[in-house]
């Protein structure tokens, strides 16, 4: 549907599966906003796992690795044993792949509080 204003005249209107020469592999489909990672926190940590091998140093068990002192993770940036790079592509993600393996109702919760706290924030400042 094209409306007055321009809007949807780029829809996809077919699945199409596009393969480089590269074996790079790209996938469009119609009303597909987001591709998330679902149960990939097995494949993060393969993927990462001289980072994961540093976290078992951390004096917490549940390090967060961003700001806890005695994390391995932290004192292997600043004393030049991981790159800020890698660990940044590290935490971006986790966060991912543990916000997509939340249930839709921990979701929904979750920007509706979010929501609460944007509104509160905003009446706060028209004081």
């Amino acid at each position: 549907m094209v409306s007055g204003t321009g809007e949807g005249t780029h829809t996809t209107t077919r699945r199409q599966l596009i393969v480089l020469d590269n074996g790079v592999m790209f996938i469009d489909t119609p009303g597909m906003r987001e591709l998330g990672l679902l149960g990939a926190s097995e494949g993060v940590n393969k993927g990462f796992e001289d980072i994961i091998e540093l976290s078992n140093g951390c004096r917490y068990a549940d390090c967060s690795h961003t700001q806890e002192s005695g994390c391995e993770v932290l004192a292997a940036i600043a004393n030049g044993e991981l790159s800020e790079y890698r660990y940044a592509s590290y935490m971006k993600i986790r966060k991912e792949s543990e916000h997509y393996e939340m249930s839709y109702l921990e979701r929904r919760k979750k920007e509706r509080a979010f929501g609460r706290f944007v509104k509160s924030a905003k009446k706060s400042m028209k004081r």
